[in-house]
C-alpha cells in the first residue's frame, strides 16, 4: 500500500492524501515519556512501528479535497527550501508540490487552504521562496485559521516554543498577511457544503479538524488529535507537545466516541498509510482497521 499513491472515494468528493514524507523515524519518548518497554500491543505493528529502529513510524502528509465545486487543501506539510531546527526538516526539495501537480490541478486552482493548527509540519508549503523572498505558492486561496491559534503562536508563549523549531511563522504565515491571505474563521465554519471546520481544541489553543461529506459518505480528517495509534490503545495520552494535555485528552476521547458510535472514518495527519480507518472501542481504548472500502489505488487525476 504504501509503495503506491491512492485516494479516498467518498462519492462525489475526492480526498487525496499529499505525502511529503512516508517514514519519519521518531524515538517514541519524543512525544509519550509516559510510553514503557512493552511493545506487544497492536499499534506497535507494521506500517506503524520499526522493530529494527524501535521508533514509532510517523508520516507527514496534507490532504487535497475535491468537491464538485471546489477545491481545497487541509495543511501544508514542511515545505521546500527552508531553514529548519530538525535536521529531517530542514531545506527539503519540492517533492511534494511535484505530488501535487500530478491530481491535474494548479496551485491557483486551490480556492482555500485550512490550517488545522500552527505547527511547522502543516504550514511550510503555504509559501516558497522566490529570489530568496517567501511568495504564497496557492495565490488565490483564502488561508484559514482560527484567531486564537493565531494569536498563541504570535505571542509571548508561542515565541518561547519557537526557540526550539525556530520562527517559521516568518517565512511561512506572515507573508500570507503581507498578501492579505490569511482569514480568521471560526472554529466551527462551513467552508463549502462538503467541508466543515470541528474544534478540536487542546493540541493547540485553536486546533480543529475537517469534516468531509460527499454523496456516498462522510470522513474527519482529525490533524493532530492523534498522532500515532499508541494514542488509540491509551487515549489519556497527550504529547509533550500538546499545549493543554488534559484539554487535549479529553478532545480525543469525545471524538473518538463520536466516531466510533457513527462509524465515521478518520484520518489522523500523522499515521502511516493506510492512514484512514474506522475505530471500535476496546475495554478502555480503541481498535483501528483500515477503511479499504474508501481506498482506490492509483494517482487521482481530476474527473
Amino acid at each position: 500500500m504504501t509503495n503506491q499513491p491512492f485516494w479516498l472515494d467518498l462519492g462525489d468528493t475526492a480526498v487525496i492524501p499529499l505525502i511529503e514524507t512516508e517514514r519519519l523515524l521518531i524515538e517514541p519518548a519524543e512525544f509519550f515519556p509516559q510510553l514503557g518497554p512493552g511493545r506487544s500491543a497492536w499499534c506497535f505493528q507494521p506500517p506503524w512501528y520499526d522493530a529494527d529502529s524501535a521508533r514509532l513510524v510517523y508520516a507527514i502528509q496534507a490532504f487535497l479535497v475535491v468537491t464538485p465545486t471546489r477545491v481545497l487543501l487541509v495543511d501544508a506539510c514542511v515545505g521546500a527550501a527552508k531553514h529548519r531546527a530538525r535536521p529531517e526538516f530542514h531545506q527539503r526539495g519540492g517533492d511534494w508540490f511535484t505530488r501535487f501537480t500530478d491530481t491535474g490541478f494548479s496551485a491557483a486552482e486551490v480556492s482555500t487552504v485550512v490550517f488545522t493548527h500552527l505547527h511547522v509540519d502543516h504550514v511550510g508549503w503555504a509559501t516558497r521562496p522566490v529570489a530568496g523572498t517567501p511568495r504564497p505558492v496557492f495565490p488565490q486561496a483564502r488561508h484559514c485559521v482560527t484567531e486564537p491559534e493565531y494569536r498563541y503562536w504570535t505571542g509571548s508563549a508561542g515565541a518561547s516554543a519557537m526557540r526550539r523549531t525556530g520562527d517559521y511563522l516568518e517565512d511561512s504565515v506572515r507573508p500570507l498577511l503581507e498578501h492579505e491571505l490569511l482569514e480568521f474563521v471560526d472554529p466551527a465554519e462551513m467552508l463549502a457544503p462538503e467541508v466543515e471546520l470541528v474544534p478540536a481544541f487542546g493540541h493547540t489553543p485553536g486546533n480543529v479538524c475537517v469534516r468531509v461529506t460527499g454523496s456516498a459518505g462522510a470522513l474527519l480528517l482529525a490533524g493532530d488529535v492523534l498522532h500515532h495509534p499508541v494514542q488509540l490503545c491509551h487515549p489519556d495520552w497527550s504529547t509533550r507537545y500538546c499545549v493543554d494535555p488534559e484539554r487535549a485528552s479529553a478532545t480525543r476521547r469525545a471524538l473518538l466516541d463520536e466516531l466510533a458510535a457513527s462509524r465515521t472514518p478518520l484520518l489522523p495527519a500523522h499515521f502511516a498509510a493506510p492512514s484512514v480507518g474506522r475505530v471500535t472501542l476496546a475495554g478502555h481504548g480503541y481498535q483501528f482497521a483500515p477503511a479499504t472500502d474508501l481506498i482506490r489505488l492509483g494517482q487521482y487525476t481530476r474527473r
